[in-house]
């Protein structure tokens, strides 16, 4: 009998799983590192970089979907990250879903392969519908996302960027035209 962590996904080349504490150096890494943030305004200073990744555990504590390590099993190092973030949007919190991967790991089919993965948990666990935001330039991420199901809804104004704007419906709902049931915030407070 093997045990199977419930929290890990794993496919034939990457282990997706939730973020810890010794992922925290790799991370701040990346989120300096300006080939691994292409597409974001900016990289990040050391205090936002550990900033971010604090935030990357709090969100994984409430969302089991959050974003999370991309770990490629051949090597076993962390390459990236996918899963879904909070962020607001002409006054309406949504789930965001992104990724990024260090650049040799780009055109690998890793994106698309570890977003089915962690889709096919939030398939079962959340019921409403996930966006996804790309810059107009990121022709890769575009096609990633169509992938993954995603449907192009607009191009729209984001932080002081135009962005092209996707969606996708998880769970069993019929579609309602936004955002349902967005999980709760850790900063929010219960009833």
């Amino acid at each position: 009998m093997t045990d199977v962590d419930p929290d890990v996904v794993t496919t034939s080349r990457l282990v997706v799983r939730p973020p810890r504490e010794a992922d925290r150096e790799r991370f701040v890494e990346f989120f300096g590192a300006e080939d691994f943030m292409v597409f974001y305004p900016r990289v990040l200073t050391e205090a936002e970089a550990n900033d971010r990744f604090d935030h990357m555990l709090d969100v994984c504590r409430t969302i089991p979907f959050g974003k999370q390590p991309v770990v490629e099993r051949s090597s076993g190092r962390v390459v990236g990250y996918t899963g879904v973030d909070y962020i607001d949007i002409e006054g309406t919190t949504w789930l965001e879903w992104g990724w990024r991967l260090i650049p040799e790991c780009r055109g690998r089919g890793y994106a698309t392969e570890a977003g089915r993965a962690l889709l096919a948990k939030a398939n079962q666990v959340h019921d409403g519908e996930l966006l996804a935001m790309i810059d107009p330039a990121n022709l890769p991420s575009q096609n990633v996302c169509r992938k993954l199901g995603f449907r192009f809804w607009k191009q729209a104004p984001v932080d002081g960027a135009t962005h092209n704007l996707y969606t996708l419906r998880v769970g069993g709902a019929a579609p309602s035209g936004g955002p349902a049931d967005v999980l709760a915030r850790p900063d929010d407070e219960g009833p």
